[in-house]
Formats: structure tokens, C-alpha cells, sequence
């Protein structure tokens, strides 16, 4: 079973309205998560903006919730204004959890709060422990599937079509949640600025970092965020135009060609 370590602060969310009271401001369906059932989805700001990305698992008395590294206590705080009513307490967990991806197999963690993980084509078992020997970067397995990972490939400026997350981390048949009514008038509208798809290229690319895509015509239509290698070349995450993704235009970064891999959404 291979390893891969998600980068995650860790908030507790414990109490009988834990996933109620969450469910109102995240995006996926937060009541679905439970003991061997792992969730993911988003908080936004009122204006449909990424605040944070989350992975959700649920031990039987308290919901994990892992956000962005670094974010933990900000997200917290931000949470915490809209706990009123609700039998919920919040906290940051303390000392901090290590949350890995779990590949190759699907078998629960002795231990550990888990959760059979689905994100796009991505199948995997999600836990989050209290001790965790180092791990190869999750980042590149994310990539493999058309996934970002937050504060790089997609951010605070996205909402979750940019990020092209709206079919994986947004349920459209759950009740209200934070940002809701601008994430569905975008809906319908059908068409953003630009979106973070995958794209490959000659191995000739592994070294590059962020940088500007150009199309045939030396004008730039977006910019690569990462770069990942893979046994046939590299897997590059970029947002790119959508008009220069509607007219299938030629795209390249510092000479080399790119062309479609697996789309995020």
C-alpha cells in the first residue's frame, strides 16, 4: 500500500450537530461523511471565493476536518462566528494529525480516523493519525488525476469553477451553504475566464516551474502553477483562458508543446 502525505491543519469538530452545522456552510455534504466514509468540499466567503479546500473524516464521536497548512486556526476563527445555537464544539487539534492518501489498496488504518476517498477518477483511503513516519508529497498523485492542491495550483482568488472543482467538491442537491447563490448564478451562466486543467509535455518540462503558456501566436492565454513528472514525460497543472481551450489553440511553455491529459472536472 503506498503512502502519500496530504499537507493539512486539522480542526475537530465534536458535538450531535457537528455535521448539520457544518453542512450549512461547506459545499459537499457533510452528514454522508462517517466511519469509513471520507468527504471533500469547500468553504467559500459570501462571494463564492476559495477560503479553503477540506478532507472530512469521522470516527463516531468527532469530525476531522483538514484544511489548507497554516490555515488551521484562521478557518477556525472564521468558522466560529457562524456556531450560535448548535451543539458543536470547534477546536485545532493539538498536537497536530498527519493525513495521508492511501493507494493500492483500500484497508482501514488500525487507529485512526478514515474514510473511503472519491475525487474524480481518484480512488483512495484517506485517514488522519496521530503519529505518521515521513511520506512522498500527495501532490503528485492529485496531479495523475487532474487535482490541484490549494495555496498552489488554485487559491483564494478561484471560486470553484476557476479551480474546476464545481463537479467534485460541490453537491448540487444539498440545502444552502456559505457562497451557495453565487457558485449556482455562475452555474448557470456555464462559462468562466478561465480554468485549471491538466496538461502533458515532453520530460523536457519536469524542471520548469510557474510560468506563462503561450499560444501559437506568442500570446499568452495562462499560467502553469506545477509540474510533476510521470514515466512518459510531466503532468503540468495550469488556468488557462477558456477561449484559447474552446478553440483547441496550440499551447506551450518555454518551447515545448502541451497537450490535453485528464481534465479536472
Amino acid at each position: 500500500m503506498a503512502e502519500h502525505a496530504l499537507e493539512r491543519d486539522t480542526l475537530i469538530v465534536r458535538g450531535p450537530d457537528r455535521k448539520t452545522w457544518l453542512d450549512g456552510l461547506l459545499t459537499c455534504k457533510v452528514p454522508d461523511v462517517a466511519p469509513g466514509v471520507a468527504g471533500y468540499g469547500l468553504l467559500l466567503t459570501k462571494q463564492g471565493k476559495i477560503v479553503t479546500d477540506a478532507f472530512l473524516v469521522d470516527d463516531g464521536a468527532a469530525l476531522f476536518v483538514g484544511v489548507a497548512p497554516g490555515q488551521g486556526p484562521a478557518v477556525r476563527d472564521l468558522l466560529d462566528r457562524y456556531l450560535v445555537m448548535e451543539d458543536a464544539e470547534l477546536s485545532v487539534a493539538e498536537p497536530p494529525l498527519a493525513w495521508r492518501l492511501l493507494t493500492d489498496g483500500v484497508d482501514p488504518v488500525a487507529g485512526a480516523a478514515h474514510g473511503l476517498l472519491t475525487l474524480g477518477s481518484l480512488r483512495a483511503q484517506l485517514v488522519a493519525v496521530p503519529h505518521a513516519a515521513e511520506a512522498p508529497s500527495a501532490a503528485p498523485l492529485l496531479a495523475e488525476h487532474g487535482l490541484g492542491v490549494f495555496g498552489v495550483d488554485f487559491g483564494e482568488r478561484d471560486n470553484p469553477h476557476e479551480a474546476s472543482l464545481d463537479r467534485i467538491a460541490v453537491s448540487w442537491t444539498k440545502g444552502c451553504y456559505l457562497g451557495q447563490e453565487v457558485v449556482c448564478m455562475q452555474d448557470m451562466r456555464g462559462k468562466v475566464k478561465r480554468r485549471l486543467v491538466a496538461l502533458e509535455g515532453s520530460e523536457a518540462l519536469r524542471t520548469a516551474g510557474a510560468g506563462p503558456v503561450l499560444a501559437a501566436d506568442g500570446s499568452v492565454v495562462g499560467q502553469v502553477s506545477s509540474v510533476h513528472a510521470t514515466a512518459a514525460g510531466a503532468r503540468v497543472l495550469a488556468s488557462i483562458s477558456t477561449s484559447a481551450l474552446e478553440s483547441q489553440a496550440a499551447l506551450s511553455v518555454q518551447g515545448e508543446a502541451l497537450r490535453p491529459a485528464l481534465k479536472v472536472s
